[in-house]
């Protein structure tokens, strides 16, 4: 019978060694059970995509409180935030190029990041979300955000030609995979 509760005991202590450094983990990084949920539909049993969406959405502490529209509040401000920061890199790819149809190419890419930024400005503001017209004009202003990386690449290509390669990094595509998560929350 010892070795029984023994045996219970050591098993014990081994289910606590595992979920502690969990537990550190959940506190350090909280979530919450919507968040799991939103991410589960976005992924549809894509453990990648599953992971991709918790992961993005709990860089954002707010996350761990938010309700539906405040999970695609954050999500559309993610993707504010890398349209910015490609915008501001073609910004400076334009004040450094001399080639004019490079210059050209980085025009055309330019205004369809700052339109995208605006864009996504609007689709992010707290009050967008609540009532079904607001919610409507969040997803049509996602949904024309969607698509400026390759819509850049492309007009790049079609103005610069054969001058050198289009300005768009991995990075810049990530663009994308942030706009249709926050379409997926809505």
């Amino acid at each position: 019978m010892a070795g029984g509760a023994l045996h219970v005991l050591s098993a014990a202590a081994i289910f606590l060694l595992l979920l502690v450094p969990h537990g550190r983990l959940a506190a350090a990084t909280p979530s919450s059970p919507l968040l799991h949920y939103k991410c589960a539909v976005y992924a549809a049993g894509d453990r990648p995509s599953y992971n991709y969406c918790v992961r993005t959405l709990r860089s954002d502490r707010a996350s761990a409180t938010a309700d539906a529209g405040g999970l695609a509040v954050i999500a559309a401000r993610m993707a504010r935030a890398t349209a910015k920061a490609t915008a501001d890199k073609i910004a400076r790819l334009q004040g450094a190029e001399t080639v004019p149809a490079r210059r050209g190419g980085l025009a055309v890419c330019a205004a369809e990041y700052a339109a995208a930024v605006r864009r996504l400005g609007r689709a992010s503001k707290d009050d967008a979300h609540g009532v079904a017209p607001e919610r409507q004009e969040a997803l049509r202003l996602l949904g024309q955000v969607l698509g400026a990386p390759e819509r850049c690449q492309v007009a790049f290509e079609a103005v610069a030609g054969s001058q050198g390669p289009p300005p768009m990094s991995s990075a810049d595509w990530d663009l994308d995979d942030i706009v249709g998560l926050a379409i997926a929350i809505l």
